[in-house]
């Protein structure tokens, strides 16, 4: 319990201080590039705070994190889910009032100015709609398991890896619990500058941190499984890849709505922590979800 305190202040405090930086330099405001590396920094310090305090505490680095590429099952649920996800939480939308679907891309070319609006249907126009979203969907598994999974692993190694085994002896939902929180404050300061929510920041920090706790189980109960806190990078990268879908087919609605991190993302993840939790109590019989979390 004592390292995972350390964990969560030093990477707090590390991740606060930089973003405040950033902010100050004006970074936030900034399109393209810049925001992009310091959006993809920030993502990798949790992991540089599991090195501070792994050299602290004379440890061999990434040692007992679980950092495992043996190939099982679970690997492929961790790209497989979230997928299924983005999709459901699409359908789970049309049931919103004022919400529709729109092969013509409306959401998407509406968030637009109206020059850059016109190049794009120009250029998704020569594409029919299923070939697009087959065409989107390779770009999803690719970067899922690539580049995404890359700068995922920079979150998950202190996430689902550092911390959850400085957690081992407490129970499952308690850790996901704990996990969930942290993890969606620690968002706080990309959620404050437009991130996610940009309609609505200060009520995103809430829903940011809702939507946390609610996948923190998902993701544990994979690494638990597979043995491999790969799978937990996977499973974020390929989730990154994927999110922005609603924007291409939903017109109406808003950000705190709209898909995995709004309220329709919310009703999914209830719906795959239910299935999880009944594959594990009927299924496996291991019921993880209600013992102490040990050595996996």
């Amino acid at each position: 319990m004592k390292k995972g305190i350390q964990f969560i202040v030093l990477t707090c405090l590390v991740s606060w201080t930089i973003a405040g930086v950033a902010i100050g330099l004006g970074l936030h405001e900034a399109k393209g590039l810049s925001y992009t590396v310091f959006a993809a920094t920030y993502m990798l310090l949790p992991a540089i705070c599991v090195i501070i305090l792994q050299k602290l505490h004379k440890e061999k680095l990434f040692s007992n994190l679980n950092i495992s590429f043996r190939f099982n099952r679970w690997f492929l649920v961790a790209g497989v889910i979230p997928i299924l996800y983005a999709f459901i939480t699409l359908g789970i939308n049309l049931f919103f009032p004022n919400v529709s679907f729109s092969v013509n891309y409306e959401g998407l070319l509406s968030s637009l100015p109206a020059e850059q609006a016109t190049l794009v249907a120009e250029r998704l126009s020569k594409f029919p709609p299923v070939v697009f979203l087959l065409i989107n969907l390779v770009q999803v598994i690719i970067a899922g398991c690539t580049i995404n999974a890359f700068f995922a692993f920079g979150e998950e190694l202190g996430w689902r890896g550092y911390l959850l085994k400085a957690l081992k002896g407490t129970k499952f939902f308690s850790v996901s619990l704990i996990t969930g929180f942290i993890w969606g404050l620690w968002h706080f300061p990309l959620i404050l500058i437009g991130h996610n929510y940009p309609q609505h920041p200060i009520t995103g920090v809430g829903m940011m941190t809702i939507w946390c706790i609610l996948l923190s189980p998902v993701i544990t109960y994979i690494v638990i499984k597979s043995k491999s806190v790969i799978t937990a990078a996977i499973y974020h990268g390929t989730l990154n890849a994927i999110a922005g879908i609603g924007v291409l087919y939903l017109v109406g609605g808003n950000d705190l709505t709209n898909g995995v991190t709004g309220i329709a993302g919310f009703i999914t993840l209830l719906l795959i922590n239910i299935a999880f939790f009944f594959y594990d109590r009927y299924i496996t019989k291991e019921n993880i979800f209600t013992k102490e979390i040990g050595e996996f």
